[in-house]
């Protein structure tokens, strides 16, 4: 029982050492789409 305990306490310390680097390791950078209106490509022997 008591293993059990430590390992969930474990669990649960890592857990929250995760979730305080999240912001460090998650960086997503967004660049906006350019606005380019697809044009229609000619049809090739039909």
């Amino acid at each position: 029982m008591i293993v059990i305990l430590i390992g969930l306490a474990l669990v649960a310390i890592y857990a929250n050492i995760q979730k305080a680097r999240r912001n460090k390791i998650e960086e997503v950078i967004i660049t906006p789409a350019s606005i380019v209106t697809p044009t229609a490509a000619p049809s090739a022997g039909r």
